[in-house]
């Protein structure tokens, strides 16, 4: 009987584990959500009437590829930047999870934000 119990109490763990391991898994797409999400609507401050997903990816792509390795250093230490400037966007965010197909839609959800 108690290698029975043992056996038992070691399936719950074990589902335990699987439970957890579902759940973070399930916390980091919604972190990697709002990100995208946090990422597009700098993207449309910046560029305003202008903006669509292809723009946005063509200006960072062809400034990746085009720009020096001294500028690609100061852009890596500068990452601090955007999510101090949005941790208030970050926090609004949390409040609304858009699922994932909702992503690149045309218009963005603004959460009192100009």
């Amino acid at each position: 009987m108690d290698k029975n119990r043992e056996g038992g109490r070691m399936i719950d763990k074990v589902t335990s584990i699987e439970n957890k391991i579902y759940e973070l898994r399930q916390k980091k797409e919604r972190i990697q959500i709002q990100q995208s999400l946090l990422l597009m609507k700098e993207a449309q401050k910046i560029l305003k009437d202008e903006f669509s997903l292809e723009t946005a990816l063509t200006i960072l792509k062809d400034s990746w590829a085009t720009a020096s390795k001294t500028q690609k250093a100061e852009w890596t230490t500068r990452v601090g930047l955007f999510s101090t400037s949005s941790s208030k966007t970050l926090k609004k965010t949390e409040k609304h999870t858009p699922a994932p197909e909702q992503i690149g839609k045309a218009e963005i959800p603004h959460h009192g934000h100009p």
